[in-house]
C-alpha cells in the first residue's frame, strides 16, 4: 500500500469524533421520536374510546327516531279512530 492512501491517526479520530455525534443526535432524535411515540399511542386510545361513545349514542338516537316514527304513527292511526268516532 502505498502511504499517501493511509489515513492519519488525526483523520481517524476527526472522524471518529464526527461519527460519534451523529450517534448521539440520533439518539437524541429517537428518544424524542419513542416520547412523542407513546403520546400519539395515549391519544389514540382516547380517540377510540370516544369513538365508541359517539357510536353507541348515534345507536341509541337511531333506536330513539325508529320509537319515535312508530309512536307518530299510533298517534295518526288513534286521531284517525277519534275522527271517525266522533263524525259518526
Amino acid at each position: 500500500m502505498d502511504d499517501e492512501s493511509k489515513p492519519t491517526y488525526d483523520e481517524l479520530y476527526e472522524a471518529l469524533e464526527s461519527l460519534y455525534d451523529q450517534f448521539k443526535k440520533l439518539g437524541s432524535k429517537y428518544s424524542s421520536l419513542k416520547k412523542n411515540y407513546a403520546c400519539l399511542l395515549i391519544e389514540k386510545e382516547t380517540l377510540e374510546k370516544k369513538a365508541y361513545i359517539v357510536i353507541g349514542d348515534s345507536n341509541k338516537v337511531n333506536l330513539l327516531e325508529d320509537e319515535n316514527k312508530s309512536l307518530k304513527e299510533k298517534v295518526n292511526k288513534l286521531n284517525i279512530t277519534l275522527a271517525k268516532f266522533t263524525q259518526g
